[in-house]
């Protein structure tokens, strides 16, 4: 997973009205992903092939589908990190966990499943919000045949929520969370280690 993969971003220049431009996720780039994140729960599930990856999941493999939401998020991570240069590192955290809803021994199944991460950049900019807006919407689309019977609808659902080096700084909403030494969110990616 050292290599860096290069993936379609479409962007559209048009400004009207003194909007920002918008970005659009090119469908095939997110296939990769969770192509790649398949091969990944293939690994992990100790399955001989991505196809029956599906077919556990499909069939409602819970811990399967947890291998494939983490590979699916150092995706996204490393993603969000070639595609703009002020991202510093992605993380991902369980939110009910980072609320103290839930026992970090209790080893149950979490409340919400989906895939939470927290971008750290230098400077908070609208390019990156609508990347992730759009990748949030991508994403959706990219694991809808991925869904098996016992689904929700936030199996998959993307979370991306930016903190800049500020909010690190003096520990503010989620810039608390990455330096807690309690419920320390998991680097997914990091300039630092991608250079």
């Amino acid at each position: 997973m050292g290599e860096v993969k290069r993936v379609g971003v479409g962007m559209s220049s048009r400004r009207e009205g003194g909007k920002m431009d918008t970005v659009t996720i090119n469908g095939t780039a997110i296939q990769e992903m969770v192509q790649s994140a398949l091969a990944f729960s293939a690994e992990k599930a100790e399955s001989s092939a991505a196809r029956e990856v599906r077919r556990e999941i499909a069939d409602g493999d819970c811990t399967v589908c947890e291998y494939l939401r983490y590979g699916l998020s150092k995706e996204l991570g490393q993603y969000l990190g070639t595609i703009d240069r002020s991202v510093q590192a992605v993380y991902a955290y369980e939110p009910e966990y980072a609320a103290g809803v839930l026992d970090l021994d209790s080893g149950g199944p979490g409340i919400d499943q989906g895939i939470n991460l927290i971008v750290s950049v230098d400077r908070k900019n609208y390019a990156l919000d609508s990347i992730v807006a759009s990748l949030e919407d991508a994403v959706k689309e990219g694991v809808q045949a991925l869904l098996c019977s016992k689904a929700s609808g936030s199996c998959f659902a993307l979370d991306v929520k930016v903190v800049d080096g500020e909010e690190l700084a003096s520990r503010r909403g989620y810039g608390a969370l990455v330096s807690s030494v309690y419920v320390a969110p998991m680097r997914l990616w990091s300039r630092v280690d991608s250079a």
